[in-house]
């Protein structure tokens, strides 16, 4: 793994997530604010995470998904939010309006995964419990916004489909399972979508964009 770091779509870079604005403007469907004011976005950076075969980790992609639903939703007036989970301290980001909380969004991201990159490099390879970590959200996730977690649910510890479905009857719940291609096997939750780390964000946007307005099924949609 820590070879692999330093190679193309293995770092997050401030630049290329602003430059997401315009992907989301053009691929993304407009955010539906009158319902969702806004939206809580949760990363998931731990050591699992930081791995990919083709494009890029699925940490990257992660995060690239996110910040093109970030984007679509301070340009259309909501505010956003970030959770950046690792296998150390969480980075937590409140909730802000417009360019300036997403730039605040992505300075979130871009440090929680160069925090995560250094973790591995010092030898940290085991994730920690998703579920307990999930319990930020009770602090920053206003019960009617959206909840937009990505990860690969690795590790998820005791009680994540409890914890899960309470979520979902708080928010608006959606769950990107970021995949390194191939179809993953999706346990019975609702809101669950899977995302191809291999899928350039341009290549992602539209699929991201009806994954959040459809009414979501058992299991893979």
């Amino acid at each position: 793994m820590t070879a692999s770091l330093h190679i193309p779509g293995a770092s997050l870079q401030v630049c290329e997530l602003a430059a997401l604005r315009a992907t989301a403007m053009d691929g993304f469907g407009p955010w539906q604010t009158g319902a969702l004011p806004g939206a809580v976005l949760v990363a998931d950076f731990r050591p699992s995470m930081l791995s990919g075969q083709l494009r890029a980790f699925r940490s990257v992609a992660a995060a690239e998904a996110l910040a093109l639903i970030g984007w679509r939703v301070c340009l259309d007036g909501g505010w956003v939010a970030l959770l950046a989970l690792g296998a150390g301290a969480p980075v937590v980001v409140a909730p802000s309006h417009g360019d300036e909380g997403m730039s605040r969004v992505i300075d979130g991201l871009v440090r929680a995964h160069d925090l995560a990159e250094g973790l591995a490099l010092a030898g940290q390879f085991e994730d920690p419990p998703l579920t307990p970590a999930l319990c930020a959200l009770d602090e920053i996730a206003a019960p009617g916004a959206a909840l937009v977690i990505a990860s690969g649910f690795e590790m998820p510890g005791a009680g994540l489909a409890a914890r899960i479905e309470a979520l979902s009857r708080a928010h608006h719940l959606r769950l990107l399972h970021v995949t390194d291609g191939g179809e993953p096997e999706c346990p019975p939750t609702r809101g669950l979508f899977a995302l191809d780390a291999n899928l350039p964000p341009e290549h992602a946007a539209p699929y991201l964009s009806r994954a959040l307005r459809l009414v979501p099924r058992e299991g893979c949609i």
